[in-house]
């Protein structure tokens, strides 16, 4: 990051997006987020999310823990995984974050931070949302707080209490913007949550796979606790 964007940087945070910095560092990997993708989501996504798109790009944290996506690489990802169920039906979605791991993060025009397609459980996870804040005009403030919200735990993997993606990055080097690891064989037909079992791939591709073979079952809250315990 050079002077001036650093200078950029500074002028435009907000204390919540400062709080997500305190947390995940400044991106380790930087992807610009041109001015014609900014314009054509504005009116869809809250004006603040553009505003980081503009200082911060579509970029990776923590050597690829988290990322700061653009939802046009993930439409076929998006309709892979939700095209078909109830829940395209509800709102127009789009992916704007993503972990290491392939969970992706969809933020809705109406409902906010709605679903989070857990990509390796072959799960589609229903979220609170923000409708009431968005309606009441306060999509920026839902953007902020989604962001203040994020972290690492919640990005990572544990195994024996210890962060498997570190485990991962040390074994195989940062994620590029395309790249995830993955289970293979996937955690729903059986894999295991391991050091072992984890490949680099292509993220698209992968995701598409996934989508193919997932049941893609929708989970609220109780239906979560079900899956987890028994």
């Amino acid at each position: 990051m050079n002077g001036a964007d650093k200078e950029e940087l500074e002028m435009n945070m907000d204390e919540d997006i400062a709080y997500f910095l305190e947390k995940f560092g400044q991106p380790t990997q930087r992807v610009r987020a041109e001015p014609a993708v900014i314009e054509k989501f504005r009116g869809k996504l809250p004006d603040q999310l553009l505003m980081y798109w503009r200082d911060l790009g579509f970029s990776g944290f923590m050597n690829g823990l988290f990322w700061i996506t653009n939802p046009d690489d993930y439409e076929s990802a998006l309709e892979a995984w939700i095209g078909d169920t109830p829940a395209m039906e509800e709102d127009a979605f789009y992916v704007i974050a993503r972990s290491g791991f392939g969970e992706l993060l969809l933020w809705g025009e109406k409902t906010g931070y709605r679903y989070l397609i857990d990509a390796p459980d072959g799960w589609v996870i229903q979220k609170r949302g923000a409708q009431n804040h968005i309606a009441e005009g306060h999509a920026d403030r839902s953007i902020r707080w989604f962001f203040a919200g994020r972290s690492l735990d919640s990005c990572d993997r544990k195994v024996a209490g210890e962060s498997l993606f570190e485990a991962a990055i040390a074994r195989d080097g940062p994620l590029e913007p395309d790249e995830v690891f993955a289970f293979e064989p996937a955690l729903f037909l059986g894999g295991d949550n391991s050091l072992n079992h984890l490949k680099k791939r292509n993220i698209f591709v992968h995701l598409d796979l996934l989508a193919q073979l997932a049941d893609r079952e929708i989970l609220d809250r109780a239906g979560l606790a079900g899956k987890a315990f028994g």
